[in-house]
């Protein structure tokens, strides 16, 4: 195993040092985009999941009021036509 010289002056630790910051930076910087990155992928699914749940439900409330104005259109009529009682 190698070891580095201990016996090193103080602008040369301070330079490691350094170093050895940004490159914890580097690294902290890059695990915090890629988890940026990874967060707005499955945002972004999630959003067109969700707008595609919002247009199925818009369809399907749409026929289901279009069926109840027919129905009920009928049943005006149906009770227009009947004999009056």
């Amino acid at each position: 195993m190698v070891r580095l010289p201990r016996d090193i002056s103080p602008g040369t630790a301070a330079r490691r040092s350094r170093l050895a910051d940004l490159l914890i930076a580097l690294v902290l910087a890059l695990l915090a985009i890629a988890l940026a990155a990874g967060i707005g992928v499955v945002a972004f699914a999630a959003i067109l999941i969700l707008l595609v749940l919002l247009l199925w439900l818009a369809i399907e409330a749409g026929l289901r009021w279009g069926r109840g104005r027919r129905e009920s259109g009928r049943e005006k009529r149906v009770s227009d036509r009947s004999p009056p009682r």
